[in-house]
């Protein structure tokens, strides 16, 4: 099978993902943005098992893109207005990413504007444009898979964003859903346990380089590993765990046996495919 290619060209990639990290680690300070990432969308988030779209595609797109809005202000006209060679982030951002657009001035220009009678109105109507055209949704959608391939290797970072999801996800009953959406739970606030697709197997295999993340077994010699009981949810179902690629880990069935349905912090070694030791 040939295997997708990820084209990345590393535009602010480590300081969204940075931001993505620090908002994971003091959850208490940032539960307001946390909330609203999720607001209203606990079940299409949560719930729906195994999206390729995965919750952490989903968190990193909301930071970059809040952070995106919040420089959206007279300050960025100024610069604008003093320098023809100052951009707004977008426009670098799409330049950067070869993907074409006219760029802010041009569109102004094609509004019949001038820099001189843009305000932030004018500018989050560029943004509304390119969303419109599906621009900004492309970079979006690159910026988000970026980020993503830093941070899936880190399984602390995941188990802190999947138990603020359990959290979440803890506190959801049946009785809340659609007639539709009730099969997503076996319980109020338990997801329901469901077949683990193949390439999400595959995403994990990799990601854990073939290995029992507890004790090192390696799988790498065997014909198959395709039994489910080898990809344990970091945060188990039976604590509000989801069925998302970010919450399973690789373990051996001794290690999976023996850690069960409890919390148990995720391991913090990896397989060291450089090194500059001896």
């Amino acid at each position: 099978m040939r295997e997708s290619m990820l084209r990345m060209e590393y535009f602010e990639t480590y300081y969204y993902a940075n931001i993505v990290q620090n908002v994971l680690r003091n959850t208490m300070d940032y539960l307001a943005i946390l909330h609203s990432w999720h607001e209203d969308q606990q079940v299409e988030l949560f719930l729906r098992p195994f999206e390729k779209w995965s919750v952490l595609h989903s968190f990193a797109q909301y930071v970059i893109e809040d952070l995106m809005y919040e420089s959206l202000n007279d300050e960025a006209l100024v610069s604008l207005a003093k320098n023809t060679r100052v951009d707004l982030w977008v426009d670098r951002a799409l330049r950067h990413h070869q993907i074409k657009t006219p760029g802010f001035r041009k569109w102004l220009a094609q509004q019949g504007l001038s820099i001189a009678d843009a305000n932030e109105d004018t500018i989050h109507d560029y943004h509304n444009d390119l969303w419109l055209t599906g621009e900004l949704e492309e970079l979006m959608t690159q910026l988000a898979n970026e980020v993503f391939y830093v941070l899936f290797s880190n399984r602390a970072l995941l188990a802190r964003l999947n138990g603020y999801i359990a959290g979440v996800v803890r506190d959801i009953e049946i009785s809340e859903l659609s007639e539709d959406g009730r099969s997503l739970l076996q319980k109020n606030g338990v997801p329901a346990r469901v077949h683990i697709p193949e390439w999400v197997k595959r995403a994990v295999f990799f990601r854990d380089r073939g290995m029992c993340t507890m004790c090192l077994k390696d799988f790498t010699g065997l014909i198959s590993i395709t039994s489910s009981d080898h990809y344990d949810h970091i945060i188990p179902l039976s604590e509000g765990g989801v069925n998302d690629v970010t919450n399973l880990q690789l373990l051996c069935s001794e290690c999976n046996l023996k850690k069960g349905r409890k919390l148990v912090p995720v391991s913090t070694r990896y397989q060291a495919w450089y090194s500059t030791g001896v």
